[in-house]
């Protein structure tokens, strides 16, 4: 085999990782401190924080706290919402385990109460993913197991 098939490839990979590698010793170079440059003065590059971030972190607060229990459960549950429901319609969408949609219920003002009972034990046994959605978009999901 020619030494230039050899060497291509292996050069077209080293210009891949160049950005990577780039990168990789800036930061390394940002860890130590040097004569000229005292300990005291490296640190990190920090980005400031985005508007999108603060209006994410404002959102889930706002997003109420689903809670399901007992779990694992023979059947009978209780689904509790953390908080008051806002506005918009809330629904408990329960999946199995590849993805199923095999019950939803539309949540009442009384889950943020005292908690809303279900009955699950016409469901076979086993492990299901319960969402919280508000007008059609999954605000939340979590796992519940059933037993027999």
């Amino acid at each position: 085999m020619k030494l230039t098939t050899r060497f291509f490839p292996v050069l077209l990979l080293l210009l891949w990782q160049l950005p990577l590698l780039a990168a990789t010793v800036r930061l390394e170079s940002l860890r130590y401190a040097t004569p000229s440059r005292p300990l005291q003065q490296v640190a990190p590059a920090v980005a400031p924080p985005s508007p999108g971030v603060t209006a994410s972190v404002a959102a889930r607060t706002l997003t109420p706290a689903l809670s399901v229990y007992p779990n694992p459960s023979r059947g009978l549950i209780t689904v509790s919402v953390g908080q008051k429901l806002p506005w918009g319609d809330f629904k408990l969408r329960l999946s199995n385990i590849i993805g199923r949609e095999v019950r939803s219920v539309l949540l009442r003002p009384e889950a943020a109460d005292g908690g809303m009972n279900l009955n699950l034990s016409d469901l076979p046994p086993g492990m299901y993913f319960y969402s919280l959605v508000q007008n059609d978009k999954v605000v939340s999901t979590k796992r519940l197991v059933l037993q027999n």
